[in-house]
C-alpha cells in the first residue's frame, strides 16, 4: 500500500495511521459486496437467464468454468417462475451451511436475487437481497442493484449500487458502506459466457464503524481492473479522503484484495 500526505506533524501521522486502517477495511468491504456480482452473473449463466442468446452453450460447457471460481455447484440455484423466459422472476442462491471456493472463499446463506429481465439485457433491474449470508466470514445486509446498459461494440457495462449496506465481522463489529459504481466491460465482450469477462470499476463510497472519527470515503481515481477468473483486483487507485471536517486531506493509494 502507498500513501501520500501533506505535512509531516504528529497530528497528520496519527490520522495518516487511521486512515490507512480505514483504507484497508474500506476496501476490503467494498470487495465483499463486489463479490456479490460475480455470484449473480455466474449463476444466472448456469440458469439460463445471462442473456438473450446462449447459441452455442450448453449446461455443461459452462460450469467447469463457473465452478472454478464461484462454485456455483455447492449453492442451490431455484428461480420461480421456473421458466427461464418468464418474467419478473426470482433467483434464489443458496449456499447453506457453506461451502468453500478453490481459490479460498467461503460462502454461507442465501442470495435473493429480483430480476425484471435478463442479467446481460439492457435495461434490467436487478435487486441482490442478503439472507443471513456471509462471505469468509463476514455477514453482509443492505441492498446491491445493479443495471445493465449496453453499449457500442456490443460490451455490457453495469451500473451498481448498495444502499443501507452493513457488515458484520466474526468479531461482532459492525461496519456501514455505501456507494456507486459503474462496471465497464473491456474483456470477454462478444462472447455469450460471463467466464471471460473483464470490468474496469470506477466510482465512489463511503464506510463507517462504531465511535466518533471513524468514517472515510473513497473515489477511484484509476480504474480497477477486475476480471470473472480472480477473486482480487488486478490494478487501480483509490484516493480516500478522512476527517474532511478538519480540512485534513489524505489520499492513500491501495491495491484492492480481498
Amino acid at each position: 500500500m502507498q500513501k501520500r500526505h501533506n505535512n509531516n506533524s504528529s497530528t497528520q501521522t496519527a490520522d495518516e495511521s487511521t486512515t490507512v486502517s480505514l483504507a484497508s477495511s474500506s476496501t476490503g468491504a467494498e470487495s465483499l459486496y463486489d463479490d456479490a456480482f460475480d455470484v449473480v452473473a455466474q449463476s444466472s449463466e448456469q440458469s439460463d437467464v445471462s442473456t438473450s442468446s446462449t447459441s452455442g452453450l450448453t449446461v455443461n460447457s459452462t460450469n467447469l468454468a463457473v465452478n472454478s471460481y464461484t462454485e456455483v455447484a455447492c449453492a442451490t440455484v431455484t428461480l420461480a417462475p421456473s421458466d427461464p423466459s418468464v418474467f419478473p422472476k426470482t433467483m434464489t442462491i443458496d449456499y447453506g451451511a457453506g461451502c468453500t471456493s478453490i481459490n479460498g472463499i467461503t460462502r454461507k446463506g442465501k442470495l435473493t436475487v429480483t430480476l425484471t429481465g435478463k442479467v446481460r439485457s439492457a435495461g434490467t433491474i436487478i435487486s441482490v437481497a442478503f439472507d443471513n449470508y456471509s462471505v469468509n466470514g463476514y455477514t453482509l445486509t443492505g441492498t446491491y442493484s445493479l443495471t445493465p446498459v449496453i453499449v457500442s461494440g456490443g460490451g455490457v457495462n453495469y451500473n451498481v449500487t448498495v444502499t443501507n449496506g452493513s457488515i458484520t465481522s466474526p468479531s461482532g463489529a459492525v461496519y456501514t458502506y455505501s456507494g456507486t459504481e459503474t462496471f465497464t466491460q473491456t474483456g470477454g465482450i462478444g462472447t455469450s459466457t460471463v467466464t471471460d469477462d473483464i470490468y474496469a470499476i470506477t466510482g465512489n463510497f463511503s464506510y463507517s464503524g462504531s465511535g466518533n472519527d471513524n468514517s472515510i470515503t473513497g473515489t477511484v481515481t484509476t480504474p480497477l481492473v477486475r476480471s470473472a477468473d480472480c477473486p482480487n483486483i488486478t490494478s487501480g487507485i483509490i484516493a480516500f479522503t478522512y476527517k474532511t471536517s478538519t480540512a485534513h486531506l489524505i489520499s492513500v493509494q491501495a491495491p484492492v484484495i480481498m
